[in-house]
């Protein structure tokens, strides 16, 4: 992970490209400048997840360089690279850097610039007007995130210069924050100073950033098929259109934007009912096996993307998308929709495994057809994602900051008949195998945790999560742990 920062550019924008050896990176295929918008955003995952497993709080202090090329600031604003002195940071400051620029980076409505493409890369072409609306929201997800470690490490931190008066200027309209990301683009040219702040100040900012940007999805995105159903828009154009909603007789819909609008919070409990309604309502394939990545639009759009080139059903114009349907059902889960989300993964389970219907070995495809056929065998995305959601989700085995945690949301069908369900995973730096029991077959919202035992000891809950500390836990590198649920409110009772 340390390596990979040295991919990231001041501006904020990733190298794409790994070298033959550690610590080279190349721009990208040919030396073309494209800038995916959303590469700013999975580093924050991937650091999130490494320090809830080891609670090594000192990784976002450690340093490293940046990347540095001749090619224009994000991708866009010419520069020269002699300009550029040879610049350092710590990982905190690198991953500050890619959130914060792009939140600056927004298009007329507010909103993240599209640029290149986002996740789906298929959206490649609205370079000039395009938004992503979706992982604006993703964005917010990683604030959240990078705020919570920040806080926990109370104390002092180097900033770049540039970077504290980004993301201190108050700005707040499209033109503001254009001009003052453009200004932060030429001052880190030549300012290679540091100031001070204390993590207090920095979690102020990246929760107001975050908050900031859920007003705006929640006052401006929110439409319908003129009938009874809602949800949120997930992009504008390239010609500054929203694309979702209602156009003429047909319905826009695209499930990204409801992914991350889940994730990130962006939707309350109120409108996160609605959305899985209308999910249900237009993206719900039976005989593909699961979710479709968009309704069919009808057109080739060519303000948009070349996805709308391809035929509906197939690829990222309207295929289930085995990556993005599990995004979905980690999405519903993290928000306490266990039910909603087993649906998810139950149904590509069901189709990958159909051999009739699928056509492909078992596994997870990339997607599966209008057909309802498994296409291109297996998609490492897709499977990571499924096996974290697998464990932390609906077993509910994670760390937190180190620690141990249990919070399962498993649903009555997935206990076997002796009311048993068993993960053999690793969490919080050790081999674990976690058997929750269920003795009176209760399904999810019905039970909690009465108690934990490992290794002689117990602890008693009466809740629907525990948290074992990691200074509490055996010093075995392998633990065995039994978990006994309860009716609700049993526990107290006794």
């Amino acid at each position: 992970m340390l390596r990979y920062f040295a991919g990231v550019r001041p501006d904020g924008t990733n190298a794409t490209i790994i070298g033959s050896v550690p610590g080279e990176f190349r721009a990208d295929r040919n030396n073309i400048p494209r800038v995916w918008m959303d590469h700013g955003f999975w580093p924050m995952l991937t650091v999130a997840l490494y320090l809830n497993e080891t609670g090594d709080l000192d990784f976002l202090l450690e340093e490293q360089s940046y990347f540095s090329d001749s090619l224009p600031w994000r991708g866009e604003w010419p520069r020269r690279k002699a300009e550029t002195p040879m610049r350092r940071g710590t990982v905190l400051e690198h991953i500050l850097t890619e959130l914060t620029t792009a939140f600056f980076d927004v298009g007329e409505h507010g909103f993240m610039r599209l640029r290149g493409a986002d996740w789906n890369d298929a959206l490649d072409m609205a370079r000039e007007r395009g938004e992503s609306v979706a992982f604006t929201a993703a964005y917010a997800y990683g604030f959240d995130l990078l705020a919570r470690f920040a806080g926990a490490l109370n104390k002092d931190v180097q900033i770049a210069r540039p970077l504290a008066e980004l993301f201190g200027s108050g700005v707040c309209t499209p033109a503001e924050m254009n001009a003052s990301l453009l200004r932060y683009c030429e001052t880190v040219c030549w300012d290679n100073g540091k100031v001070t702040l204390p993590t207090s100040a920095l979690v102020k900012v990246l929760r107001s950033m975050a908050d900031q940007i859920r007003r705006h999805i929640n006052e401006t995105e929110w439409v319908d098929d003129g009938a009874d159903l809602h949800w949120f828009n997930s992009y504008y154009d390239n010609s500054g259109r929203q694309v979702e909603g209602l156009r003429g007789e047909t319905v826009r819909m695209m499930l990204t934007g409801q992914v991350f609008a889940i994730l990130s919070g962006a939707a309350d409990r109120g409108k996160l009912r609605e959305i899985v309604r209308a999910v249900d309502w237009y993206l719900d394939g039976p005989a593909r096996g699961g979710y479709c990545l968009n309704t069919d639009f009808g057109e080739i759009k060519l303000d948009m993307g070349r996805m709308f080139g391809f035929a509906y059903g197939s690829k990222e114009n309207g295929a289930v998308f085995s990556h993005m349907a599990v995004m979905y059902a980690y999405a519903l889960y993290s928000r306490g929709l266990a039910k909603e989300g087993w649906r998810v993964l139950e149904k590509l389970y069901r189709q990958s495994t159909d051999f009739s219907r699928s056509h492909t070995l078992p596994g997870i495809p990339e997607y599966f057809d209008e057909r309802g056929q498994g296409m291109y065998p297996y998609l490492t995305g897709a499977a990571s994602w499924m096996l974290l959601t697998l464990q932390t989700q609906v077993f509910g085995v994670r760390g937190r900051m180190g620690d141990l945690v249990l919070e399962p949301k498993l649903t009555a069908e997935l206990f076997d008949s002796a009311g048993a369900a068993e993960i053999q995973c690793t969490a919080a730096g050790r081999r674990v195998n976690v058997r929750y029991l269920n003795p009176d077959a209760l399904d999810w919202g019905e039970y909690e945790i009465a108690a934990v035992t490992c290794g002689g000891e117990q602890w008693t809950v009466g809740g629907p999560a525990a948290v074992l500390l990691r200074k509490e836990l055996p010093g075995s590198n392998s633990l065995s742990l039994t978990v006994m649920l309860s009716r609700k409110g049993a526990y107290d009772r006794v």
